[in-house]
């Protein structure tokens, strides 16, 4: 044993070090005999010690463990592991005798004492100490006090009679006297770790070791390396012996069935781990799927073994009394326990052992007893591996159930056989396919014979034949004793009688030998048989039509492949099979393949829509959230078995949370940390809800202290990745894959210069799609392989992987670089340090091959250029400067003339795309996830904000929150007294007015007004700048704010670091008091137009204090927004024309492209009113063209609606479907409920006014109305739910449907109070009135009888 910490190996221990820490020193001091199997024998003492508890442990720990990290743990807690402790102690004679061969031995320790060790084992309870009685004989009794268990078989000790003080030390060095291979001094008490290199020596040691590990060992591989999590199944020799058997004759016997029992398991896959002798004979441990022997169908391998083991026991071993062999499979620890010094590898287990040895498991699962073997083998029955799911259809399998079909139409015309065959690899749903063409075949009227084959049954001749007619006579389900007389029945008419007895041995039935078929031979009784079938067959199908379905075809012996093609050339059956790719087929099944009446099928993977389709079939649910999503995708890979599984293993582990669609959200919620139903709620939904009303609907999420990054594959699916691991070992190495998908190749510019025409590995593109090519090549290689890595080398991984992505976390080079929350890391530096928050927030060119690629792949900027936002001169400037432009046509033009202008010479728009979501997906989110996994809490902050930004700037608000809800973890719970408050990661004042900030605009997209209207005040507050409560503080600050504030803008410092961290602040105020005006906006009343008022003007005094004439026109273009609602015509269009002269420097940065773009749709919308139609659309397109080329589908969204609006009212009703079908194609891929709200009212008027143009029919506009109304995100939008309503209505008005227009009628009188006058709102009220004028036109008296009567003069005066 070590004399303290359990750390790992050494690395510079030789091998025979590493091999000796593994075994006893009776092993490595041992002196070589003659006679490997001679019977050694000597006095001695065996000291038995039980730890209690570690199969409870592994019974736990399998339900409870979740990540990759416990894995770790688990090995440490085993190491140190004591709990309650069970000591047997025996005295005298050992004997030790080793078995095996030249390869693989094994110690083996016996002899009556070791009987006495296991007696005492059995009496023993926990916390005590059992003597065998002939250890009470030997030792000096009068030391102890002992309770006689049983007279001439065991003691238990109660307590030593010490009478002068004991001296443990002097204790100690007595019995090292009798440990002469043990020091005192030296670090290492073994000397057997010491010892010099001898290469016999090793070579002896090794054959004591597993050949898996000896691989490890001798690739250098630290003891850590070896450890892990797997399912495993295992297989329990138990050899009892005659109690008369001499024990040199036992040894023999143990030999014997040892060197048989290895060899067995071996060739199925296995390897023999342990021999150990029990009271009354020997048993052996077996496992199957240790690293590097993992294989398909391991089980079946294991029972195989086992059967052949049974066999030859109980056959050849003489002195045998009983064989019993136990068969478990289940996941396991296999790994090392122990100290450095000494320690051995093992595995443990919930399910090792037969049922008598789990006393302490809670659930071992389903026992079988194996009863004995059949002497015949029998047919099988009619079997699909999958039963039709009757709740949902096949999902996206049109093309193969298409292939069926013209099979049956080929049949049914060409009166000629017809075959499908369907390949694709395991888990891709080829056995739910056939179930489906079972169920449409047999609605068809159609005969199925369904059969699926097994791997055993293409080594039985004729099997699949076989078993196919049997389930065709109907005999395969039948009692034996009634087959002979039902095939007799099935027989008469079709086949003579004297050729029945052809069908004795087929069929397993014994009709009387006739002379006819006594008189032929084995080759004519087959070539019969098989007429005779062909026979049957052709006149079955005169009467229905007869389909063969085989599940694993490729498991079909040659004879019955060879009868198939023959029959599809004969007789017009339809066959359809399944086939694995992975197998080499006989020739005859190649030559079924070759023929002409022969369909093969390829089965690809399930599209993206429909693997989440089918897991929200699988959860019950009808959406699931974002991440979920990723998950399920990055791990399935298209693959529906692996969706199912996965599905079902994050049920069991109990880590989602499902929330009730029918009930109603709070309206409002004054906490954040509760927010993640309404988030989940606020997205479009997966599959389309059912249409009952009485139906359950419900969503799901993950709960808040779940990381999916780290949770452990399911048992299933991890044993599948290991096979193709061990695979992939015979195949010549291939560079790894980081864990962020970024294949790192290396390379010396020496190298580049020489290399120069190689071209570099690094696969295509960069893009979602391809995502595959830039992985492993099989699924789910990547995660059993991470698995693997101990947590210490994982976390060097991730940083060196964190190191790496650094350098490219910050926008594209098509938005000339920067950070996502503008000048973010020059706000938290100090005035000396400008380089970043911590070691990994800044960006520099590493000169790699890999930088240059990912650049150019993500258009990102290089490290010069990374903070110009204005790149041009002042002589530049001063040229656009003079192009002031006066009116609206004036600046189109010029907008034109810039759009234009497209080389990059002339630094205008270019056509380069923007690449922030990609830069989000592929260095942002797996930077964040390194961080936190080395420990960095504050770079993870930092880039969890960064991320939030981005995900805002792309119109995900879902990821937004889930970015902002990770940050919070990082936080902590936040402390009811502001005082107290003391987060977990120290994050800078600015930060944390981002934070909220960020949360502010997230709960303002998700319909949480109040929340969000106290978020952005405590930013306002953190930032400097406090927003008043009170309606007399609006009138002072407003005071202040024209008066003081507008004076005394302050200059910006010298001190370029200075400058931008204040830039930094200003930005972050104008985004907070851009929210609040808009916040303030959606309330009609009196004092929140106070509220809003402020925030505007104080975001404007804020815009112009930071310099930047993009926030500048933005704040512009706010103001005529709100001037416009509140009816202020003359500030309206005077904010617009500042706007318009503020613009002409704003074409040289990505702020600029978008103040322009919101000018231009704020343009298009003031000539929408005043009448000017055609060039309102002429503004829309551009601007869309703008929206399109910076990604911002909000604003694209926004510009599209009023492109319809304009299109519309010029009765273009083509114009206005285009216009759509593009806003549908933006909202699918964002999954915006208000986006899709003011989709489907468009489409409400077009179909109330396009005469006849019709985008989505009404049905689908209503479905989704019902579903989505009460969503939060609706319910704060009351401009454009007033439209919705009021379409509704005019609808079922036109359609005479009173009492439903009395519904929705009645929700768009509750909505027109809230309303202002923006687009929404006023075409809201447009419907709203000609519902009043349809009313009185049209609706019978008595209708509205019970409602309140309302004037058309107080209707007109909510307009005012």
């Amino acid at each position: 044993m070590a004399t303290g910490k359990g750390a790992a190996v050494p690395p510079l221990w030789p091998v025979e070090a590493r091999l000796a820490a593994l075994l006893p020193d009776l092993l490595v001091f041992r002196k070589p005999r003659g006679s490997e199997h001679e019977l050694a024998t000597a006095q001695g003492v065996l000291l038995g010690v039980h730890v209690t508890g570690f199969t409870a442990l592994m019974d736990r720990f399998s339900l409870s463990c979740k990540s990759e990290h416990d894995m770790d743990t688990l090995a440490h807690i085993f190491s140190y592991y004591i709990s309650d402790i069970v000591e047997r102690l025996s005295a005298g004679r050992i004997s030790q005798v080793i078995v095996g061969d030249e390869q693989r031995q094994y110690l083996l320790v016996t002899g009556r004492d070791v009987d006495g060790v296991q007696l005492a084992q059995r009496l023993a309870q926990a916390n005590e100490i059992v003597l065998s009685w002939n250890c009470w004989k030997l030792c000096e009794q009068y030391m102890f006090e002992v309770e006689i268990m049983r007279e001439d078989e065991a003691v238990k000790l109660r307590d030593m009679r010490i009478i002068d003080p004991f001296d443990f030390d002097e204790h100690f060095y007595k019995c090292l006297d009798y440990l002469p291979r043990y020091r005192t001094s030296a670090d290492t008490l073994r000397t057997a770790l010491e010892l010099d290199p001898d290469s016999a020596l090793e070579q002896t040691l090794r054959k004591h070791i597993m050949k898996n590990l000896l691989k490890k060992i001798d690739e250098g591989q630290p003891m850590e390396y070896i450890s892990e999590f797997r399912t495993v199944t295992m297989v329990l020799v138990s050899l009892e012996f005659h109690k008369t058997a001499w024990m040199l004759h036992l040894c023999h016997l143990i030999q014997e069935a040892a060197l048989y029992i290895s060899t067995v398991i071996e060739k199925g896959g296995g390897q023999l781990s342990r021999i150990f002798m029990s009271e009354t004979g020997c048993m052996f441990l077996c496992v199957f799927g240790l690293p590097g022997d993992k294989k398909p169908d391991e089980c079946a391998h294991a029972l195989e073994s086992s059967f052949s083991i049974f066999s030859f026991c109980w056959e050849n071993l003489t002195e045998t009394k009983l064989v019993s062999i136990s068969i478990t499979s289940g996941p396991v620890f296999c790994g090392m326990v122990g100290a450095v010094a000494r320690h051995e590898y093992t595995v443990i287990g919930p399910k090792k052992l037969p049922e008598k040895m789990m006393k302490n498991i809670s659930n071992p699962g389903k026992m079988y007893e194996y009863l004995g073997h059949r002497r015949c083998i029998m047919f099988g029955k009619r079997h699909l591996a999958r039963e039709r799911n009757k709740n949902h259809s096949l999902l996206d399998r049109e093309k193969e159930l298409e292939a069926f079909r013209m099979a049956q139409q080929g049949s049914l015309h060409q009166k000629k056989g017809q075959a499908v065959l369907y390949e694709g690899e395991k888990g891709y749903g080829k056995s739910q396919l056939l179930a489906e063409i079972n169920f449409l075949a047999q609605k068809e009227g159609h005969r199925v014979l369904p059969l699926k084959l097994k791997e055993a049954d293409s080594k039985q001749c004729f099997y699949a034949i076989q078993t196919l007619m049997a389930i065709f006579f109907e005999i395969d389900m039948c009692p034996a004793y009634y087959r002979q007389e039902r095939l007799h029945k099935q027989l008469h008419g079709m086949v003579e009688e004297p050729l029945h007895c052809l069908f004795n041995d087929l069929f397993f039935v014994k009709f009387p030998l006739s002379f006819r078929v006594s008189h032929m031979d084995d080759l004519t009784r087959q070539k019969k048989v098989k007429a005779c079938f062909f026979q049957v067959l052709q006149k079955a199908m005169r009467e229905t039509p007869l389909i063969f379905l085989i599940d694993e075809a490729q498991y079909m012996d040659a004879a019955s492949w060879e009868f198939l093609g023959t029959l599809l050339s004969s007789v017009p059956i339809i066959m359809v099979m399944t086939l694995t790719p992975t197998f080499t087929l006989c020739g005859w099944a190649q030559h079924f393949l070759q023929s002409p009446q022969a369909i093969f099928v390829p089965i690809s993977k399930l599209a993206t829509t429909s693997l989440l389709r089918m897991a929200c079939w699988e959860l019950g649910v009808v959406s699931i959230p974002q991440e979920l999503q990723i998950y399920l995708l990055r791990r399935c890979f298209g693959n529906p078995l692996y969706c199912e599984v996965l599905c079902q293993d994050l049920l069991s582990k109990n880590i989602l949370l499902f929330h009730d669609l029918q009930k109603e959200e709070e309206e409002e919620n004054s906490k954040w940390e509760t927010l993640s139903a309404n988030a989940m709620k606020s997205t479009m939904y997966s599959i389309s809800p059912a249409s009952s009303e009485d139906q359950e609907l419900y969503v799901c999420t993950v709960k808040d202290d779940v990381n999916l990054d780290t949770v452990l594959l399911p048992p299933l699916l991890k044993g599948r990745s290991l096979e193709d691991l061990n695979k992939s070992q015979d195949l010549p190495a291939e560079p790894i894959l980081m864990p962020s998908s970024i294949e790192i190749i290396e390379q010396t510019k020496e190298e580049r210069k020489s290399d120069a025409g190689s071209p570099l590995r690094l696969q295509e593109e960069l893009s979602l799609p391809q995502t595959e090519v830039l992985e492993f090549g099989v699924p789910l290689l990547q995660e059993a392989a991470w698995e693997l890595w101990p947590k210490a080398q994982q976390t060097a991984l991730h940083l060196e992987c964190a190191w790496f992505l650094r350098d490219l976390a910050c926008r594209c080079g098509s938005c000339h670089g920067g950070d996502f929350v503008p000048f973010h890391r020059f706000a938290i530096c100090s005035t000396k340090s400008s380089s970043g928050t911590s070691r990994f927030c800044s960006y520099k060119d590493t000169g790699s091959i890999l930088t240059q690629v990912i650049t150019d792949k993500l258009q990102l900027p290089s490290p010069q250029d990374s903070f110009q936002f204005q790149t041009k001169s002042p002589r530049s400037q001063e040229a656009f400067t003079r192009e002031h432009c006066r009116t609206e046509e004036e600046f189109l033009d010029q907008v034109n003339r810039k759009l234009a202008q497209t080389s990059p010479e002339k630094d205008m728009l270019t056509t380069k795309p923007c690449h922030c979501k990609e830069v989000l997906k592929l260095v942002l989110s797996p930077l964040t996830q390194h961080c936190l996994v080395i420990g960095e809490t504050t770079c993870a902050f930092y880039y969890l904000l960064e991320a939030a930004a981005a995900s805002l700037d792309l119109s995900d608000n879902y990821m937004a929150f889930l970015y902002l809800r990770k940050a919070s973890s990082l936080l902590g719970q936040p402390s009811a007294f502001s005082f107290f408050k003391k987060h977990k990661v120290k994050i800078s004042q600015f930060e944390e007015a981002t934070f909220c900030c960020l949360r502010s605009e997230v709960c303002f997209n998700m319909g949480q007004i109040t929340l969000a209207k106290k978020l952005a005040r405590q930013a306002l507050r953190l930032l400097k700048r406090n927003f008043p409560w009170t309606w007399f503080g609006v009138i002072f600050q407003t005071f202040l704010e024209k008066c003081w504030r507008s004076c005394s803008l302050s200059q910006p410092p010298d001190n370029p670091s200075e400058n931008k961290k204040k830039l930094a602040i200003l930005q972050q105020q104008v985004q907070c008091l851009s929210l609040l005006w808009q916040l303030y906006n959606l309330e009609a009343t009196a004092s929140s137009r106070r509220f809003a008022y402020l925030a505007t003007l104080m975001q404007e005094n804020s815009a112009k204090e930071s310099a930047s004439e993009a926030q500048v026109v933005s704040t512009y273009v706010a103001l005529s927004q709100f001037s416009q609602n509140m009816g202020d015509k003359e500030k309206w269009l005077h904010c617009e024309q500042m706007a318009i002269q503020k613009n002409s420097l704003c074409w040289f940065s990505r702020e600029g492209l978008l103040a322009t773009a919101q000018l231009m749709q704020a343009l298009a919308y003031t000539k929408l009113c005043l009448g000017h139609l055609d060039f309102s659309i002429r503004l829309g397109f551009q601007a869309r063209e703008i929206c399109r080329h910076l990604k911002k589908p909000a604003l694209e969204n926004l510009v599209l609606s009023v492109l319809f609006r304009s299109a519309f009212l010029k009765k273009k009703f083509d114009l206005c479907v285009h216009v759509l079908e593009s806003q549908w194609a933006l909202i699918a891929q964002g999954h915006d409920v208000l986006g899709l709200a003011c989709f489907y009212s468009a489409c409400l008027d077009l179909l109330l006014y396009g005469k006849g143009w019709l985008c989505r029919p009404f049905g689908e506009c209503l479905h989704f109305i019902q579903h989505y109304e009460h969503s939060c995100i609706l319910n704060s939008q009351s401009n454009v739910m007033l439209g919705v309503h009021s379409s509704l209505a005019m609808w079922f008005a036109q359609d005479s449907q009173w009492k439903l227009f009395e519904h929705h009628f009645s929700k768009a009188r509750q909505l027109v109070k809230r309303t202002n006058a923006s687009l929404f709102g006023s075409h809201g009220f447009v419907r709203f009135l000609e519902c009043h004028v349809l009313m009185l036109q049209k609706m019978p008296e008595g209708v509205f009888a019970h409602t309140p009567s309302e004037t058309p003069r107080q209707t007109l005066k909510a307009m005012s």
